[in-house]
């Protein structure tokens, strides 16, 4: 009897532990296979021997001519169409790659509609939305995003199907075209969809700063589906860590968060803070670890094995700080799935409010790397490869929140308890004699003064009566860049040497400081020669092609022409540049790869003149100034007006000019000018003295 009770006993208790099995089976083959459209449909490995019954399809910027611009152009203010897609359908595949002005990656909205909506399921600055936050690139590697060549190549594996039409959009709203958008879209053409098919969805959200005693908005959708993950961007406006902020997810209008997490590093699946690191599913790819003012982080958490459903709604949120009393920037993407109608977006900010603190500087900027040398009575600034110096009583060194395209913050000098007559000499150097326009960037708040700016000569004394009562008034009731322009200033090439003098302060100021960030110094005036005779193609299979003489180089005769490139018969045209001064040689010889052009002109001196030519080219140049050659560079590259500074001798009268651009493949051209501060030189097409001069 009790042999038979202990045997049904252990019977009972095996078939429990069946039971317990096949339960937790059967939930993680619906959680894989079921309550997850995404992993179910992106062919992992274990579905790859298995028939694949979808039609594979692709929409790309490929060139509809057949040439190899394949690409958008895209102006200020455009909404390019990227894609439309009849269904029933499923997106399985985006890549993108842009060439566009700084911070290109919170200007550029991408919007996705599904079966004719008329308010987008999608809508994102495009960075944002590829997992990467500030307008910055970075690379990072998850499951559903990627970002490789530094972060200029974005990838989604995101599944988005739909039963009747997709449209996909990108709308430019920078101030800048857009110059090149590349882009792949690939999909499946299905018989169906499944009955209960949810369509995906993503939404950038922003607080700037975050609200007092309110958590943070990651998203807040109504009607059913399942959230699966987010990206956040945190711009620091305290010091210290950012994060201790818990996680709240209110599922179907419940009044306590059904999920409630231990704090922000803990939701985004790292601990003690967050670093640098990539996950399938959850990882960091900013983190400024010194965790100051203007430091800059983008997280990520994506829900893929663990999704959280909803059947009326859901709010997702976040604290900013431990019970919400930091006001640091937040901005952020959540992406789910539900059943359409969706409810409406709020609009978003405008570009200036997405990007409050991101200055994209000119070229020319001088990015101080500053080291430090303390002397008995002053305190001495140097970047020895910039050859910038600054040189003050008392100052110290800190870094703002302004942050340039690479995501580095711009460092400050802060004078310390200046009064008027407190003087920072500020010395740089100058490779060409030319005019300048010099951008001097400074630090605006309350402690900031009212100062001068003026050169100083060679006996340290500022040159009374240059610049009159020229000031920059450095108060401002925030913190804030300001820039004091000093335009068309004659410089010599060497060091030259500016004092920026206090004279006072505002009403309102706290203190007199100055605050010096960096400076720009860029030409005046460039007068391009903006009119060529241009011959060619000719044949250039390689590099070495740039040492091989072609006609030009032994004669120069107008009338004749030539057998070029591909068996065409050439002869020298007339061009003029672009008001840029670039002579865009592709658009105007054919063929247009693995060749050689020359141009051809002439410059008037008024006299023996020491001069400098300024050059950029694309790609190899050889340049012959009467007949002798002065430059020759055999590289590979893309054109920037005056990369090239060659020393010359101009003699008295006409002198020719020779220019020879040896390109590899895309673009073809080149920038020319002579340094002339004052004004002296001349150019021609021809030598004779009724040939007309073009400035």
């Amino acid at each position: 009897m009790f042999s038979g009770t202990k045997e049904k006993a252990n019977n009972r208790l095996r078939r429990k532990w069946l039971t317990y099995f096949l339960i937790i089976i059967s939930f993680l083959w619906l959680l894989i296979f079921g309550l997850q459209p995404p992993l179910w449909s992106q062919d992992l490995l274990s579905r790859l021997a298995l028939a694949q019954d979808f039609v594979s399809r692709r929409i790309s910027s490929f060139d509809r001519t057949g040439g190899n611009r394949d690409y958008l152009v895209i102006e200020p203010g455009e909404t390019a169409v990227l894609a439309e897609i009849k269904g029933p359908a499923a997106i399985h595949h985006i890549w993108v790659t842009i060439a566009a002005e700084p911070f290109y990656g919170r200007k550029l909205i991408l919007r996705m509609y599904w079966d004719g909506e008329k308010n987008p399921s999608v809508e994102a600055p495009i960075g944002d939305f590829f997992g990467v936050g500030h307008g910055l690139l970075r690379n990072f590697s998850s499951l559903p995003v990627n970002c490789s060549s530094e972060g200029r190549a974005k990838n989604c594996y995101w599944y988005m199907p739909f039963q009747k039409a997709a449209l996909i959009t990108v709308t430019n709203e920078g101030a800048e075209r857009v110059r090149a958008f590349y882009y792949y879209i690939d999909y499946r053409q299905l018989r169906s969809l499944p009955a209960e098919t949810f369509y995906f969805h993503a939404q950038y959200r922003q607080e700037m700063p975050c609200i007092p005693n309110q958590n943070y908005l990651i998203l807040e959708a109504k009607g059913r589906g399942h959230y699966v993950g987010c990206n956040l961007s945190v711009l620091q406006r305290s010091m210290g860590w950012w994060g201790e902020g818990d996680d709240m997810i209110y599922v179907d209008g419940e009044p306590f968060p059904s999920l409630h997490g231990t704090g922000s590093e803990d939701y985004f699946s790292d601990a003690w803070g967050m670093r640098e690191d990539e996950n399938p599913f959850y990882g960091c790819p900013l983190q400024e670890d010194d965790f100051l003012e203007g430091a800059k982080a983008t997280v990520y958490r994506f829900h893929l094995p663990d999704p959280i459903p909803f059947k009326k709604s859901i709010k997702v949120t976040i604290e900013h700080g431990h019970g919400n009393d930091r006001s640091d920037f937040f901005s952020s993407v959540a992406y789910w799935y539900q059943q359409e109608p969706h409810q409406k977006f709020p609009p978003l900010m405008a570009v200036n409010e997405r990007l409050p603190f991101a200055l994209a500087t000119p070229p020319q900027f001088i990015f101080p790397r500053w080291e430090a040398t303390a002397a008995e009575d002053r305190v001495v600034f140097e970047d020895k490869e910039a050859g910038l110096k600054l040189v003050a009583t008392k100052a110290s060194q800190a870094r703002t929140s302004y942050y340039n395209q690479t995501g580095e913050r711009y460092p400050v000098i802060l004078t310390e308890a200046a009064r008027p007559g407190t003087k920072v000499e500020i010395s740089f150097p100058v490779d060409v004699t030319d005019r300048y326009n010099i951008d001097f960037y400074l630090l605006k708040g309350p402690m900031m003064g009212n100062f001068r700016a003026a050169p100083i000569t060679e006996t340290k004394e500022a040159e009374s009566g240059q610049l009159g009562s020229t000031a920059f008034s450095g108060y401002s009731a925030e913190k804030e860049l300001g820039i004091l322009s000093l335009e068309d200033r004659r410089l010599a090439a060497g060091q030259n040497c500016f004092l920026l003098e206090v004279e006072g302060k505002e009403a309102a100021a706290e203190g007199m400081e100055i605050g010096f960030v960096g400076l720009s110094l860029s030409p005046s005036f460039r007068k391009f020669v903006r009119e060529w005779n241009i011959l060619g193609p000719f044949d250039a299979p390689d590099l070495e092609s740039l040492q091989k003489p072609y006609p030009p180089e032994t004669e120069v005769n107008l009338e004749k022409k030539y057998p070029g490139k591909g068996g065409t018969t050439i002869s020298w045209v007339r061009v003029k540049a672009e008001e840029s001064g670039y002579v865009r040689l592709e658009e105007i010889l054919q063929p247009n790869e693995q060749a050689v052009a020359y141009g051809l002109a002439y410059v008037f001196s008024p006299e023996p003149m020491a001069s400098t030519i300024l050059l950029g080219s694309d790609d190899a140049v050889r340049v012959w100034l009467n007949d002798v050659l002065v430059h020759s560079k055999a590289v590979y590259r893309g054109a920037a007006a005056d990369e090239d500074k060659i020393s010359v001798e101009l003699q008295p009268g006409w002198n020719k000019l020779l220019v020879k651009v040896l390109q590899g493949a895309g673009g073809w051209g080149f920038f020319l000018r002579f340094a002339d501060p004052d004004n002296k030189l001349q150019y021609s097409l021809k030598t004779e003295s009724q040939s007309k001069a073009f400035f």
